[in-house]
């Protein structure tokens, strides 16, 4: 399993009509599935996943040093 930033939640299933049904999903927070922006900002929060961020950062090519700047 890849390294998550956040626990795994499960998601309910909703109808047609919107109630919520007996099915459900899983939901897990790794970093290849969050949006660079929101990369941007946790790197500055969390120290522990820091590293793991930035590779991520500059596989995608961004350059977190000069939004470090900013």
């Amino acid at each position: 399993m890849p390294i998550k930033l956040k626990p795994s939640s499960k998601q309910y299933i909703k109808d047609a009509n919107g109630r919520t049904t007996q099915k459900w999903k899983w939901n897990h927070y790794t970093v290849g599935g969050t949006k660079t922006e929101e990369l941007l900002n946790l790197r500055k929060s969390t120290p522990r996943k820091r590293n793991v961020i930035e590779k991520e950062l500059t596989r995608r090519g961004v350059s977190w040093e000069t939004s470090k700047k900013k």
